[in-house]
């Protein structure tokens, strides 16, 4: 697998640019729940399970990350990461999900950055491939689980992405952040029907997202740009 190789300096260039290719591309970026970010514990690692429907992804999450000052890594296909290495520099390390013995690795490591500092957050797109947002059922891979029965004790947000052209030249992206849950890992646990719960919370976020946008309901969102 390829570790995580993180940059500081690299993060803060690459932040500049990130955003002037959104502001370009994009009309506008709000975001419902962000304050979860900017309030999140040092005390408690974090995990975001994110929907996967567009490249642009990797990106949206590349911004709120930085806005909010977390200390982020992100999960990566292998092929796709070997093509962006220099995302090895804003804290990616890949995943073969097809061959069990080289996704243990990755489930081992993920969860090692956690446990070797708290403060840090993890993003998955635990859907493994991009699809659209209004695919039903989601379908996850079980290793988000799998890497939050190593960590034992952690928060986890569901974040929901929508991009829509709302009578504009340009789309619009549509960010939904659920509140943190704390999970504490027990004799209880099973990580395949907590990947069940995990894709549940997920799609009500996405029929949330869908609703706010077709009622123009965005009194709770912040406009990023």
């Amino acid at each position: 697998m390829l570790e995580a190789n993180k940059s500081v300096i690299f993060e803060k260039i690459f932040a500049v640019y990130n955003r002037n290719l959104l502001r370009r591309r994009f009309y506008s970026f709000q975001v419902s729940g962000l304050d979860f970010l900017l309030n999140k514990s040092p005390n408690t690692p974090l995990i975001i399970y994110c929907n996967h429907s567009s490249w642009w992804d990797g990106l949206v999450v590349c911004e709120i990350s930085y806005r909010t000052g977390l200390d982020s890594f992100i999960m990566m296909e292998e092929k796709r990461l070997r093509n962006l290495f220099l995302f090895r520099l804003l804290g990616a390390f890949s995943v073969v999900r097809e061959k069990p013995h080289e996704a243990l690795k990755s489930i081992f490591y993920g969860a090692e950055l956690l446990k070797h500092n708290s403060a840090r957050t993890l993003w998955i797109f635990p859907q493994g491939e991009i699809l659209p947002s209004d695919l039903r059922p989601l379908k996850f891979y079980n290793g988000v689980s799998k890497i939050i029965e190593k960590v034992g004790t952690c928060a986890t947000a569901s974040l929901s992405m929508k991009y829509e052209f709302l009578g504009e030249f340009k789309p619009q992206i549509f960010v939904k952040i659920g509140k943190p849950e704390i999970i504490q890992v027990d004799s209880d646990f099973h990580s395949k029907s907590f990947t069940e719960q995990l894709a549940s919370r997920l799609t009500e976020s996405l029929d949330s997202l869908k609703t706010d946008i077709i009622k123009r309901n965005f009194a709770g969102y912040r406009t990023i740009f």
